[in-house]
C-alpha cells in the first residue's frame, strides 16, 4: 500500500470578535515586494526545455456547455476576492469569508448548476487558484483562474468568460511506468498546488514540476512564473537537497522516487516546499524534507530532513495528501510525517509518525514534535499519521486555551493539541487535550467562524461529514454538533467553506466525493444533514484522487482528469 504522511494541524493567529458577523473579512497572504514586469509575448521558450515552445493564443470563441451562455450574463454581485494558495490561508482553514452569492438558499435553488467544463491536457490534482481584477500586459483586466496539470502544463483562464489567456509547458512529465509507482496515472507533472505572491498588478506563480526530458532522466524543478504571461521570471532551479547523516554518509533527494505532493506555502518572504515519496520506493535511502527558498532568487535558504541516521527503513515523508504546511503568526511551520522511525537509537533522532513544528528558518535545533504512543504499530501497519493535512484553529477573543491544533491520520484518531507545546512522545510530555476516534483520514479539515462560534469539519474514509464546535475555555475540547447523511468516497474529503463573514444563513461547506466518477456536494455549514446540492463533476482514472474544490466569486471549480467543471448561478 501507498505509505504517506498525514497532517492536520491547526493554529491560527487572527483574533475573532462578535463584530465578525457584520464585518467583511480580508485575509491576504503576506505580499512579496518582488516586482514582476511582464511584457506581451507570442512565444515563451523555457530554458530547461530548449526544444519546447509554448504559445499565448488570442482570446478564442469557445463552444460552452448549454447553460454557460446564460451563465455568462450573470456577474458576481460582491467584490472579487483572491485565493492565492491551497485552502485559502496559511492556517489553512479552507474558509472563504467573502462570498456573497452562494448561500444555502441559492445553492439549493434550481438556479444553481453546472455552467461549463474547461478541457486541459492532463489530470488536475492540484487545487485551482483565483487571482481577481488582475491587469494583463495588454491592459485588459481579468479574474484569472489558474490551473496546473499532471502533463506539466499551466493554464490561465478568464474566470468569467472561460477564455484561455495563456498556456505554458514546464517540460515532459515523468512517466508513471518509469517512476515505478502507480499512485498517479499516467504521468507525474505538477502535483502540488502552487502559491501566488501578489503585489498589486505584479503576481508571481511558484510551482514545482517533475520532468523526464529523456528516458529515465528525472528532474524536479522549482519555477517562478509571471502571471501576466506565464514566462519564467528567473531561471528555474533543480530541487536537490542533501544532508550529512550523524552515522556518516550523505542522504540525497531522489528525483525518481520522491516528489512534491504537499501544496506550496509562502510567508513573510519565504517559500516552503515539502517532499514526500512514491509508494515507499527506495525506502532505506529516502528522507522527508521541508525546504525554504528565497522567492526572488529561488535560492535554497533552509532545509529540514526527517532522518538523522541510517537505520534501515527510513522515509518519514511529508506529503499530506496534497494539503500544505500550516504557518502560525510567529512563522512556525507545521507538518505531519508518515511511515518512518521515531527512535533510531544511540541518541539519533527520527521524525517518523509525528507532528513537527519548525521555526521559520527550519533550524533543526528549534524543532518540536508530537508523536502518538503507538507510533511503532502505525509504522508496522502502514497506518501512518501523515495521510492528511494541517490546519491551525484560529484563536478567538477571550480565549483561555493555548493555541490549538488538530491532527489525524489513517488510524482515524483525531488529536486536539497545544500548538505551542507539542511535548514529544505521547505519555512522556506530549499533552493531548482530547482524542476522538473517527474513520481513517486521507483527507484534511476545514474551519468556519459561524454565527455561534468556531466549527471544525472532518470527513474520513467512508464516513459522513462531521461538524465539531470548538471550546476555547480552560479545558479546550471539540464537540460534534452536526453530521451529513452521505458517506465519503475512498479516504474521505477535503472540505472548504464559503460564507459572507459570520452572517447567519450564508455558510456553505463544499467537498468532492472521490471515485472514478467525482461528485460535488454542498452542505449547510451549520446544520449539515442532506446535501443542498450534489452533481457529477468529472471523472478520474483511479478510484481515489485527493482533490479540493475552489470556491470564489460566486463559482465553484472542480478539478478532475483533464477537466475543470464550473458550477454557479445561471440567473
Amino acid at each position: 500500500m501507498l505509505r504517506r504522511p498525514l497532517f492536520l494541524a491547526l493554529s491560527l493567529t487572527a483574533c475573532f470578535t462578535p463584530q465578525l458577523a457584520s464585518a467583511r473579512l480580508h485575509w491576504p497572504l503576506p505580499r512579496d515586494s518582488h516586482a514582476v514586469n511582464g511584457t506581451p509575448q507570442k512565444t515563451i521558450r523555457h530554458t530547461h526545455t530548449p526544444a519546447q515552445e509554448v504559445t499565448i493564443p488570442p482570446l478564442p470563441d469557445r463552444g460552452l456547455h448549454p447553460q454557460a451562455v446564460q451563465g455568462l450574463k450573470r456577474h458576481y454581485s460582491g467584490t472579487p476576492t483572491d485565493v492565492l494558495r491551497y485552502h485559502n490561508d496559511n492556517y489553512p482553514t479552507g474558509w472563504n469569508p467573502n462570498e456573497t452569492d452562494l448561500t444555502p438558499a441559492t445553492v439549493k435553488s434550481s438556479s444553481f448548476g453546472q455552467l461549463t467544463t474547461l478541457n486541459v491536457d492532463g489530470n488536475v490534482i492540484a487545487q485551482p487558484l483565483m487571482i481577481s481584477n488582475f491587469q494583463m500586459p495588454d491592459n485588459s483586466v481579468h479574474n484569472v483562474l489558474l490551473v496546473v496539470t499532471g502533463h506539466d502544463s499551466v493554464y490561465a483562464f478568464d474566470a468569467q468568460t472561460y477564455a484561455q489567456l495563456w498556456k505554458v509547458s514546464m517540460g515532459t512529465p515523468q512517466s508513471t511506468g518509469d517512476v515505478g509507482c502507480g499512485d498517479i496515472k499516467p504521468e507525474y507533472g505538477i502535483s502540488s498546488t502552487p502559491v501566488v505572491v501578489r503585489n498589486g498588478n505584479s503576481a508571481t506563480v511558484y510551482l514545482v514540476a517533475a520532468t523526464e526530458p529523456a528516458h529515465l532522466s528525472f528532474h524536479t524543478q522549482l519555477h517562478a512564473l509571471d502571471l501576466g504571461t506565464g514566462a519564467d521570471v528567473t531561471a528555474p532551479v533543480e530541487i536537490a537537497p542533501q544532508a550529512k547523516l550523524k552515522t556518516g554518509g550523505v542522504i540525497h533527494f531522489d528525483p525518481q522516487n520522491q516528489w512534491s505532493r504537499s501544496s506550496l506555502a509562502y510567508n513573510n518572504g519565504a517559500l516552503y516546499v515539502s517532499i514526500g515519496s512514491h509508494c515507499d520506493n527506495n525506502a532505506g535511502s529516502i528522507s522527508g524534507w521541508e525546504l525554504r527558498y528565497d522567492p526572488s532568487t529561488l535560492r535554497l535558504t533552509g532545509k529540514f530532513n526527517t532522518i538523522e541516521a541510517s537505520a534501515g527503513y527510513e522515509l518519514s515523508s511529508i506529503w499530506m495528501a496534497g494539503y500544505s504546511p500550516a504557518i502560525d503568526s510567529n512563522g512556525n511551520v507545521f507538518a505531519i510525517t508518515g511511515n518512518g522511525n521515531y527512535n533510531l537509537g544511540k541518541g539519533h533522532k527520527g521524525y517518523g509518525e509525528s507532528v513537527i513544528s519548525l521555526p521559520p528558518d527550519l533550524n533543526k535545533k528549534a524543532v518540536s514534535t508530537f508523536t502518538p504512543s503507538n507510533w511503532q504499530s502505525l509504522n508496522n501497519g502502514d497506518t501512518d499519521f501523515g495521510s492528511g493535512g494541517a490546519m491551525l484553529i484560529p484563536p478567538v477573543s477571550g480565549q483561555q486555551a493555548p493555541p490549538l491544533l488538530v491532527a489525524m491520520g489513517k488510524a482515524g484518531t483525531m488529536y486536539l493539541l497545544d500548538s505551542t507545546h507539542l511535548g514529544g512522545l505521547e505519555g512522556q510530555g506530549g499533552k493531548v487535550f482530547q482524542k476522538i476516534q473517527l474513520s481513517g483520514c486521507w483527507c484534511g479539515a476545514a474551519y468556519y467562524m459561524g454565527p455561534s462560534g468556531g466549527i471544525v469539519y472532518y470527513q474520513g474514509d467512508g464516513g459522513t461529514l462531521r461538524a465539531f464546535s470548538v471550546n476555547t475555555g480552560a479545558n479546550p475540547s471539540l464537540t460534534q454538533i452536526a453530521a451529513g447523511t452521505t458517506g465519503a468516497g475512498y479516504g474521505g474529503s477535503f472540505p472548504v467553506v464559503s460564507s459572507n463573514g459570520s452572517t447567519a444563513n450564508t455558510g456553505v461547506v463544499w467537498l468532492i466525493r472521490r471515485g472514478t466518477t467525482e461528485q460535488l456536494e454542498a452542505y449547510d455549514a451549520v446544520n449539515l444533514g442532506a446535501p443542498l446540492f450534489a452533481s457529477n463533476a468529472g471523472s478520474w482514472n483511479t478510484s481515489g484522487p485527493f482533490l479540493t474544490p475552489l470556491v470564489a466569486n460566486g463559482r465553484v471549480y472542480v478539478p478532475a482528469y483533464k477537466t475543470v467543471t464550473v458550477f454557479g448561478l445561471t440567473n
